[in-house]
């Protein structure tokens, strides 16, 4: 989906209703995993999309005054609520959360060069970077996965763990 494609305020309620989809899918992920500290990286990203709501919600109010975002728009990543329902393996759901984060860093990027307000390309920049910094985290534990098919199961740090690091 191209942000030039879109008006600002259909674009901007398409981010909010994909940033509420993403902390959602963060908070079922984390329940499917054992491992504390994938869980922790899982709760931060979920506290992550959860302020990216509130800094678009206030933009979009700044924009578009006694308006409210559509609640009914499409989003960026369908499939990752779709594959959380369907029961999809971690492993699974950690790549289609990497291709999400992909996804929103281009589309905030994308926008943040549509609008014309200074503050809200500044807004939209800052947003595309946390994005950014969130592949690269799941990308680091979507690998460890790869390389220890038990890496998420495991409730408890000990010595067979050491393999699975940097």
């Amino acid at each position: 989906m191209k942000a030039a494609m879109l008006s600002t305020e259909k674009a901007l309620s398409i981010a909010i209703q994909s940033e509420y989809a993403a902390e959602d899918a963060y908070k079922l992920l984390m329940k499917k995993v054992k491992n504390f500290i994938l869980k922790d990286k899982l709760k931060f990203l979920s506290s992550e999309e959860k302020k990216h709501q509130k800094i678009l919600l206030t933009l979009f109010q700044k924009m578009f005054p006694g308006e409210e975002p559509s609640k009914n728009e499409k989003l960026l990543m369908p499939r990752l609520t779709l594959a959380l329902e369907e029961n999809a393996s971690v492993p699974d759901l950690l790549e289609m959360a990497i291709e999400t984060e992909k996804v929103s860093e281009e589309f905030y990027d994308d926008l943040s060069q549509e609008v014309e307000d200074r503050t809200a390309q500044e807004i939209l920049q800052y947003l595309a970077s946390m994005e950014h910094g969130h592949y690269f985290l799941l990308k680091g534990e979507y690998d460890l996965c790869m390389r220890d098919e038990e890496y998420y199961n495991r409730d408890e740090f000990s010595v067979d763990m050491v393999h699975v690091g940097p």
